[in-house]
């Protein structure tokens, strides 16, 4: 069995033999395939610009046609508006968070080195 070298943690790892060996880029930690994900959406992202550029319109002439629709799914699906008011807060909270740590770098003086 040949080794190769994961492009992210850069340890050693023995592609599976199930059918992936020749393609498995990765190892199998978590992380590593969370990085290529990322990686290749980024990339699909790229590659595919206007994808759902011009959705808006149609979704908003449906929406038109249905009067109501929103307001019904929504009480009658209320895991989903937990799961989602859930979800916003932490959307929010990491922006938030992301917003501090600049103001924090922004304001510290530029120390000086010879």
């Amino acid at each position: 069995m040949t080794t190769r070298k994961c492009p992210y943690c850069h340890t050693f790892f023995i592609p599976t033999p199930r059918g992936g060996g020749k393609r498995q880029k990765v190892c199998g930690k978590a992380s590593c395939k969370k990085a290529l994900k990322a990686e290749n959406n980024a990339r699909w992202r790229q590659e595919n610009p206007n994808c759902w550029r011009n959705d808006y319109a149609w979704v908003k002439q449906w929406l038109d046609l249905h009067p109501g629709y929103l307001k019904q799914y929504r009480a009658d699906h209320p895991e989903y508006v937990q799961k989602n008011r859930e979800a916003q807060r932490q959307r929010d909270q990491r922006e938030k968070l992301h917003l501090d740590i600049q103001a924090q770098i922004r304001d510290q003086l530029p120390v000086i080195t010879k």
